[in-house]
């Protein structure tokens, strides 16, 4: 019941934001009496919360898929970053949706982007770390390059959802990002 909730909830959102989105519209998506949503989920607030986790748990699940799937630390990194930008070609509608009121419920979304941001950091570490042992990578400070791999994500991130709000230039640009990190910007 809550799964349905929160996936009723994500397209409710998505159409109509997450201010005019009113719980009888998500129970009536949903095919369930609004006295059981509140059984669930107290609040509107309380449904966007689960999904912003749901969306952290599968963004997760899938990096770690994905980055599994390949051998190479290089294999790795560029299926972390294709995943990575992936999943906010996926979410860029329901984002987009809520931009405008994401500051009403940052301080939630703080916390969970923070728990995300330490998995996150934590996986790409583990990554250039192998790099360097396998002499894949040319790093000498893992942390300072985790750091900047993952700055770059944020502003992708925010680029796409809050300024470009059209996901179509993810691939081109994803590429050519992936080219400028593998091969760098000088002449050699």
């Amino acid at each position: 019941m809550k799964d349905i909730v929160v996936a009723e909830a994500i397209n409710i959102f998505a159409r109509f934001g997450f201010r005019k989105t009113t719980m009888d519209e998500i129970a009536r998506a949903a095919h369930v009496a609004k006295s059981s949503i509140y059984h669930y989920f107290p609040s509107k607030e309380k449904i966007f919360e689960a999904i912003i986790e749901k969306e952290t748990r599968t963004l997760l699940a899938d990096v770690h898929q994905a980055v599994n799937a390949v051998e190479s630390p290089q294999e790795k990194l560029r299926a972390f970053f294709k995943t990575r930008l992936q999943a906010m070609d996926k979410a860029t509608n329901f984002y987009g949706a809520i931009v405008d009121e994401y500051f009403e419920h940052y301080a939630y979304i703080e916390v969970v982007r923070k728990k995300l941001d330490l998995q996150e950091m934590k996986f790409l570490r583990g990554i250039l770390e192998e790099g360097i042992r396998a002499g894949a990578f040319a790093v000498v400070d893992p942390d300072v390059l985790m750091i900047g791999f993952h700055a770059l994500l944020r502003g992708l991130e925010y680029y796409f959802i809050a300024v470009e709000k059209k996901i179509e230039k993810v691939t081109e640009i994803q590429e050519a990002l992936l080219g400028i990190l593998f091969n760098g910007v000088m002449i050699r």
